[in-house]
């Protein structure tokens, strides 16, 4: 279960960069990018895509509804909304506000460091989940509590189907 749950994981993460590479290039898209505060690892993005200065930060959950969310468990539904969602979300503001700062450095999964060629003026979020999830664009509304500033745009919530679509 452990070795499947893995591979799920790293599906969704190579599908987002498999469909943003169409998009944008392989120079400008990165999978997972370490951010590090001197010795102290700071953060982590699942795909970094780089677009003149603006980035898009992705971070991808494959975290499911449980069977008591689809029967409509409004506890249950919250519950499984902050681990696919709200969790996801707020990773990635940290990052984001890490990157607008300029107050880390960025490091590959070869632990290379990773030099931006601009200073972000903007920063999108993208949180991608690996499941069809009914209402999510309802519930994000409804539960997400979202910061907005100068450089960080509103986040974009989505399953991996209309990244699908979008990207084509």
């Amino acid at each position: 279960k452990a070795t499947a749950f893995k591979h799920r994981g790293e599906f969704t993460e190579s599908f987002v960069v498999n469909r943003l590479t169409k998009v944008f290039g392989a120079e400008n898209v990165l999978r997972n990018v370490d951010l590090f505060q001197g010795k102290n690892k700071a953060g982590e993005i699942d795909v970094l895509v780089t677009f003149g200065d603006r980035l898009i930060v992705v971070q991808a959950k494959s975290k499911r509804l449980t069977l008591e969310a689809r029967k409509g468990n409004d506890g249950q539904i919250k519950a499984d909304f902050q681990k696919a969602i709200t969790d996801s979300y707020e990773q990635g503001l940290l990052c984001a506000r890490h990157l607008l700062a300029g107050d880390c450095v960025l490091r590959s999964p070869q632990n290379s460091e990773i030099k931006l060629p601009w200073k972000p003026k903007e920063v999108f979020i993208l949180n991608v989940v690996s499941d069809h999830y009914p209402a999510l664009s309802f519930q994000a509304r409804q539960f997400l509590k979202q910061e907005v500033s100068e450089g960080i745009r509103p986040p974009f919530i989505m399953d991996i189907f209309l990244l699908d679509a979008m990207t084509e």
